[in-house]
């Protein structure tokens, strides 16, 4: 019965896992090459210092789109959005939420410890630095972050069109910060993509752990 009720999120928890384990392998490194040269063909470097694409107006376009996933909007968003949620749906929505969105930057925290290639690690270097490129922190969060939104503001109403609405701005707001995450040569298309993989991940995992009822278990 829990199964069918969350089947969804048990199958893109499935299918995300998977494809983040094979970008872990290299199996999209190909197409992150074929992107990068058609990318240069198409926008050139920004100048003889800098591997990023395309004119700096195009560079600084994509830097503000990327923000959307930084730390700074990040924090800021998940904190302006756990009151309001507080104050729209109550204690308990609010608390998912921020678990959902906390415990995912831990999460990416750790994987990119575990990647990073720095001798020696500090709290400092950890809380600001960029420890590893794999997977995009930004493209991460922000599928996270936003999904996480999307589910705390929709409704009861099964076909209630909000709730699309917020899904498919969620989504469209994910695949623009990934996609301006390689477009601005911040990282390779393998990176982005074990971002949003790992991030689909971790968030279904957490709504299918805050489904289940703890209580009945402890019981038990």
């Amino acid at each position: 019965m829990f199964y069918k009720e969350n089947k969804k999120l048990f199958i893109a928890f499935g299918s995300s896992l998977f494809i983040y384990l094979l970008s872990c392998f290299g199996a999209f490194d190909g197409l992150s090459e074929i992107v990068a040269h058609t990318l240069y063909n198409a926008l050139g470097y920004t100048n003889k210092w800098s591997h990023s694409f395309g004119p700096p107006w195009f560079v600084n376009m994509v830097g503000d789109i990327s923000a959307l996933g930084s730390r700074e909007l990040v924090f800021i968003i998940t904190t302006f959005m756990f009151f309001y949620i507080k104050m729209l749906k109550g204690k308990k929505a609010a608390l998912n939420f921020i678990f959902t969105v906390i415990t995912g930057v831990i999460i990416i925290i750790i994987t990119k410890t575990i990647t990073s290639k720095h001798e020696e690690l500090y709290i400092k270097s950890v809380l600001v630095e960029t420890l590893s490129n794999f997977p995009s922190g930004h493209t991460f969060i922000a599928t996270v972050l936003y999904l996480a939104i999307a589910k705390a503001l929709k409704t009861k109403l099964k076909f209630e069109p909000i709730n699309n609405y917020l899904f498919f701005s969620a989504v469209i707001i994910i695949a623009i910060v990934g996609i301006s995450r390689f477009i601005g040569s911040g990282h390779t298309v393998t990176e982005v993509i074990a971002g949003w993989a790992l991030g689909i991940c971790w968030y279904s995992f957490a709504q299918i752990f805050l489904a289940v009822d703890h209580k009945t278990i402890f019981k038990k």
